[in-house]
């Protein structure tokens, strides 16, 4: 038992760095757009992009991080899962937590399907003039919001579970 239980404490931490790692590489990679562009620039990028308007250019450069922060969380939701599969099968036989770490990767498996729904609405609007019209940036906003407390509500999981896998006597 106490093995699997130091195991699933393992995994639920490691499971949380990665949501929490996420988080981090999502917000930098859109922020470092508006750094790139403003006064950190580089002259070799702003002579590649002088053909483009400033609303071009930080167009195309958040097309960019957009895809690369898709390609992100589909890789990661992959991982979540498997890390939380792993931590829900070293729970399994007798550790209460596992109820706490079953709900967080049925979470999980929800966020998988919602992350396309993001991923394919999200995508037709890269090159929509900003601001979006009321509608979709309502859509996406909701859909964004909805993945988030998602998240959220996994995250208070995966801390309750740790607790109490801490908590317990290996």
């Amino acid at each position: 038992m106490a093995v699997r239980q130091g195991a699933a404490l393992l995994l639920t931490g490691v499971w949380l760095g990665v949501i929490a790692a996420s988080w981090l590489a999502a917000t930098a990679s859109f922020r470092g757009v508006d750094r790139v562009l403003g006064t950190d620039m580089r002259p070799e990028l702003g002579a590649r992009l002088s053909g483009l308007d400033a609303a071009e250019r930080r167009l195309a450069l958040r097309h960019v991080a957009a895809e690369i922060n898709r390609w992100m969380f589909r890789r990661l939701g992959v991982v979540q899962l498997g890390v939380g599969l792993l931590a829900l099968a070293a729970a399994w036989p007798g550790v209460p937590a596992r109820w706490l770490l079953g709900a967080a990767v049925a979470i999980a498996i929800g966020q998988a399907a919602l992350g396309s729904a993001i991923e394919s609405f999200g995508r037709g609007l890269d090159f929509l003039p900003r601001p979006l019209p009321p509608d979709l940036g309502r859509r996406f906003g909701l859909l964004h919001a909805c993945f988030l407390l998602l998240d959220l509500g996994k995250m208070a999981l995966l801390l309750a579970a740790g607790h109490a896998l801490a908590r317990r006597p290996f």
